[in-house]
């Protein structure tokens, strides 16, 4: 059994969105080299295989869109949201401006989209070298689970928190579309 889930990666700019997805698909270069912004988003397709999802293993077939921190491409979001199956949230932490941003980013991407905070997943990101703790935010993410990130020594915990995530997801589409089946035939 497959299972195809859409996934957005967002956050402010310059906090690692880029680097965790070229980490998590094996898309590319992780960490190092000059800095390049997104423009508007990326997107990268990738399997995850041998998830278990509600006690069945399946595979996963993951699409991340690495979405733009910058405001201008604020216009291009009610197209990347559509079909969005769950949110990752990146910010850097001993940043209290990336706070304020995920409030917003929280706004636009979950609250108009009608998400649930299963849906949805913080990364607090640690670049190589920093330390330092994550920065304090709000309420609105206070249901939302939050796991430090940092590719230096933990690339393992990182792509296992990931993965747990979308079997995560998955068991939430499962859920909603039983529900959906069961609506029906009642």
């Amino acid at each position: 059994m497959t299972n195809k889930v859409k996934l957005l990666m967002v956050g402010p700019t310059e906090c690692g969105k880029t680097t965790l997805t070229n980490f998590l698909s094996e898309a590319g270069e992780v960490g190092g080299g000059e800095y390049r912004p997104t423009k508007a988003s990326r997107i990268v397709e990738f399997e995850i295989p041998n998830l278990t999802v509600n006690s069945m293993t399946t595979k996963a077939e993951v699409e991340l869109w690495d979405v733009s921190g910058d405001r201008r491409f604020e216009n291009c979001w009610p197209a990347i949201q559509r079909g969005v199956n769950g949110i990752v949230f990146v910010y850097s932490p001993g940043r209290e401006d990336h706070a304020r941003t995920l409030d917003t980013l929280y706004t636009h991407f979950v609250e108009q989209q009608g998400l649930r905070e299963t849906q949805c997943v913080v990364f607090c990101h640690y670049k190589p070298g920093f330390q330092g703790k994550g920065a304090k935010l709000s309420n609105s993410f206070n249901q939302i689970p939050k796991m430090d990130t940092q590719l230096d020594e933990e690339s393992g915990s990182v792509r296992r928190d990931f993965n747990h995530f979308v079997a995560s997801v998955l068991g939430h589409m499962s859920a909603v579309a039983e529900m959906q089946e069961n609506s029906i035939l009642s």
